[in-house]
């Protein structure tokens, strides 16, 4: 004697299930699939599995990838001095420390979906302004802007803060970035000098924001920028137009606006700095890795386009012109004690310049000391006889007692020093 269903009684897939042995066996009535399908909105594959008897597997609770990384995403996020202040900025920083594997979206999700990870990051708030989008030829134009006052923290717990220099170019989107002390004229043209060195010519154009040190007078509807006189010089040196930007407009200059929140990933690393050479090795890491990531604007490698630009650049000018624009130091050459001499004070400076030739300058009452065109410290000016940063590690092996410095005390004092085991 064969069964038949009451329509009207099954209400889910697991009621359906219920009949699967007098089903397997013949004892069931041939059941109306379609109807059934209809009835339990489901499809009509999984309703002759259920009249079968197929139990679908319970899903398992699964480790995540990222969750062996958490307590150091936990440990990073609470840190005193790092900042992270994008998602994408994070994301960097643990495939360039830590080596993840993971997709940029899968480690936002995994960030959005932990509570926890999602109240510590301190990430800015999305801008929902439209901003129109110029393209520009091939060699056509730069963009120049200065992300100024980034604050660093070396080991010490010692803060500074530094302004980042950045050249994009219009088509490429190739990005040339440098740490510079001050905003000052001839830094600024220095390394506007040395950015068109390194990419080997120079575009025709170069689009500037209102840096007082460039422009007299900002641009205004209906009126002219006016140019710094020997701005104005330099433009003509290099054969370039300058084209100042409107004041509270940044979408004049997208490119760099947008190029400007890459170096605050220097603040990911605050607190493990030992002096300002890393933190141009940082940003030198930080650059190359920008400009080798596909562009969103153009879906191609900065370096890849750049080598389709770098031709259509106009020339460099002749060398005894743009030695004119080179920052101009007072030169001197690191002792064997890691130290230069200023007014017959010794100031330390990092142990790999020794033997080497530097460039100092003084501003503000502070010794700023290059090496290749690069700060790579910075002194406040003293009446000190010896004045060593803890940072360079440099360490007495006695302390002298001195109640008068004379120059002989001096050498005993850079004879007593001694490096550590790095």
């Amino acid at each position: 004697m064969q069964i038949s269903i009451n329509y009207g009684l099954i209400n889910s897939i697991e009621d359906l299930r219920l009949f699967s042995n007098v089903y397997k066996k013949g004892l069931l009535m041939k059941p109306n699939i379609s109807r059934l399908a209809r009835t339990l909105k489901a499809d009509r594959k999984t309703i002759r599995k259920a009249l079968n008897g197929f139990v679908p597997s319970k899903t398992k609770t699964r480790s995540k990838y990222l969750d062996k990384y958490r307590d150091t995403l936990v440990t990073l996020l609470n840190d005193e001095y790092r900042e992270f202040e994008y998602y994408k900025h994070l994301f960097n920083y643990m495939v360039r420390e830590n080596n993840i594997t993971c997709s940029y979206s899968c480690f936002r999700r995994y960030i959005k979906n932990d509570t926890e990870l999602n109240k510590l990051f301190k990430n800015s708030k999305p801008t929902n302004t439209f901003s129109q989008r110029f393209e520009t030829k091939a060699g056509v134009q730069a963009q120049f802007d200065l992300k100024e006052r980034v604050p660093i923290v070396d080991k010490m717990g010692n803060k500074i803060k530094i302004n980042v220099a950045t050249l994009t170019l219009g088509f490429s989107r190739l990005n040339i970035r440098k740490i510079v002390p001050d905003t000052s004229y001839e830094v600024v043209v220095s390394f506007l000098a040395s950015a068109f060195e390194e990419l080997g010519g120079v575009p025709k154009e170069l689009v500037i924001d209102n840096i007082k040190c460039l422009v007299n007078t900002p641009r205004k509807r209906g009126k002219q920028a006016t140019l710094n006189s020997k701005f104005i010089e330099f433009s003509k040196d290099y054969n370039i137009e300058i084209l100042p930007c409107m004041p509270y407009r940044p979408q004049t200059k997208g490119k760099t606006e947008t190029q400007n929140k890459v170096p605050s990933q220097l603040k990911n690393y605050n607190g493990t700095y030992n002096d300002l050479d890393e933190v141009h090795e940082k940003l030198r890491v930080i650059n190359c890795e920008d400009n080798e990531t596909i562009s969103q604007g153009t879906n191609f490698p900065a370096v890849f386009l750049f080598k389709h630009e770098k031709d259509k650049l106009q020339k460099l000018p002749r060398k005894d012109i743009r030695k004119n624009y080179y920052l101009k130091t007072k030169e001197v050459v690191v002792s064997n004690e890691s130290l230069i001499s200023y007014k017959s004070n010794k100031y330390s400076v990092p142990k790999q310049y020794i033997g080497k030739i530097v460039g100092r300058i003084i501003k503000n009452n502070k010794l700023h000391i290059y090496y290749n065109n690069k700060i790579v410290t910075i002194h406040q000016i003293s009446e000190n006889k010896l004045n060593i940063k803890e940072n360079h590690n440099l360490f007495y092996e006695k302390k002298l007692k001195i109640k008068e410095k004379s120059d002989d005390i001096i050498l005993q004092e850079m004879e007593a020093i001694v490096y550590d085991n790095d």
